[in-house]
C-alpha cells in the first residue's frame, strides 16, 4: 500500500468503525504477524496463496456472524 501498510489500515478502519468486520490476507504469515492483526481487531487472517474455496468459506463464516 502506497499510503500505510496493512496493519496500520486496519488500525484505521477499527478507529473509523468498531463494529467493522475485516479479513486480513496476506504473504506475511509469520505467527507474529497474524497475532497483531488479531490483537488489533481483524477478525481472523488468510495467508496467501490460499484456494478461492477457503476464503469464500472465511468470508461467509464472517457474514453469518
Amino acid at each position: 500500500m502506497p499510503v500505510m501498510d496493512g496493519l496500520a489500515a486496519l488500525r484505521e478502519i477499527k478507529k473509523t468503525d468498531p463494529a467493522a468486520k475485516v479479513i486480513m490476507v496476506s504473504s506475511m504469515s509469520q505467527k507474529a504477524v497474524v497475532l497483531e492483526t488479531i490483537r488489533s481487531g481483524a477478525i481472523t487472517f488468510v495467508a496467501k496463496p490460499f484456494e478461492a474455496d477457503s476464503l469464500l468459506h472465511v468470508i461467509e463464516t464472517a457474514l453469518a456472524e
